[in-house]
């Protein structure tokens, strides 16, 4: 994977996929458009019917930076 680099040189990152939230927000013109949150390195997975539990996320949950991948990592 090669990371994307910035014009000053900072590295750029990606919200991870495995752990993000999509909410949706109005602008000043009312249209209403996507807008993507960093997760916090969690997911939640329903281990039996109706019991929900807090597991690492697949993709960045054992990282330094939850939440976010080094580079631009398009969506699957």
């Amino acid at each position: 994977m090669s990371e994307a680099s910035e014009p000053s040189g900072v590295v750029g990152r990606t919200v991870c996929h495995g752990c993000r939230q999509i909410t949706q927000y109005r602008g000043d013109d009312g249209v209403i458009r996507p807008m993507v949150l960093p997760g916090s390195g969690v997911v939640f997975a329903e281990k039996s019917p109706g019991i929900m539990v807090e597991l690492p996320c697949p993709v960045c949950g054992d990282s330094d930076d939850p939440g976010w991948v080094p580079g631009f990592v398009p969506p699957v």
